[in-house]
């Protein structure tokens, strides 16, 4: 009946596990492993106390039952007692050391309180564990900026690029981040990868035209906003910029204000519908 209720917990058959669960914790309840398949059940069906309850109880019976400890942390987490899941976690951290999933949940649980510093801690010694992992690299990388440790959370950054070159959010964060620095020429690298990924993202080519504004190449950035416009006429935002460098390049910005002025009446002022005649 315990393996049972594995299995149907496994296939999200919740109420079939939660029956053979029952029938395992009646025939005994001095079986941590029944006991765990009880909880989860618990824990499916958001009864998170009793949950908890029945995850004490599977540890009461078998002191070293990783399951059972680890779902206790997780549903400490979820009922927000932070401290007692960080207990939990430390101390199947010391059954099963180089556990990842482990030490990121300690890392999480100082995360959650703030503590910045022990949460950098710990990811440090999980890029140890699992040093390809990009979302943890990525995840470092904004602790350490929120610490203000600026080059030491880019280079994790830019670690995390390096695992995977696919993620959006990494990539635009080192791109803005790039900016800040006025490192223009790294930015359009990273934006231009962006773009790659994602070819039907106006945003991506506003932000490289935006670059070479910002580099000085006025010529360069107004072909580009150019060539979006004629894209995507419709996108307010480029026609803004147009307007804006056209005085760089000695262009006349009227027909680009007039279409602009179109687009945010349009919007301002959304059409009625027509009235239905009366029969």
């Amino acid at each position: 009946t315990t393996n049972l209720s594995s299995i149907y917990f496994l296939e999200q058959d919740y109420k079939q596990a939660d029956e053979y669960a029952n029938m395992a914790v009646q025939h005994t309840r001095y079986n941590a492993s029944a006991l765990v398949n009880k909880g989860n059940c618990l824990f499916a069906a958001d009864d998170l106390d009793g949950a908890r309850s029945v995850f004490l109880e599977a540890v009461g019976v078998q002191a070293d039952c990783v399951e059972a400890i680890y779902n206790l942390g997780l549903v400490n987490v979820r009922i927000g007692q932070h401290d007692e899941a960080r207990q939990a976690f430390e101390k199947l951290h010391s059954i099963i050391p180089n556990d990842p999933c482990v030490i990121y949940q300690i890392a999480a649980t100082y995360e959650e309180q703030n503590n910045l510093d022990d949460a950098i801690k710990w990811l440090n010694v999980l890029i140890t564990r699992v040093p390809n992992d990009a979302g943890v690299l990525s995840r470092l990388g904004q602790l350490l900026c929120e610490q203000e440790e600026e080059a030491h959370g880019l280079h994790y950054q830019l670690e995390s690029y390096h695992a995977y070159p696919f993620d959006l959010d990494v990539i635009s964060w080192i791109g803005v981040r790039f900016v800040k620095q006025e490192m223009y020429e790294k930015s359009i690298e990273f934006f231009t990868q962006a773009a790659r990924i994602q070819p039907n993202e106006v945003q991506w080519m506003l932000m490289i035209s935006s670059c070479h504004k910002r580099m000085g190449e006025y010529s360069k950035a107004y072909e580009m906003y150019e060539a979006i416009h004629s894209e995507y006429p419709n996108n307010t935002e480029c026609l803004q910029y147009l307007v804006s460098i056209c005085s760089y390049v000695g262009k006349p910005s009227i027909v680009f204000q007039q279409r602009l002025n179109s687009l945010q009446q349009n919007v301002e002022q959304p059409k009625l519908p027509e009235e239905g005649i009366e029969q």
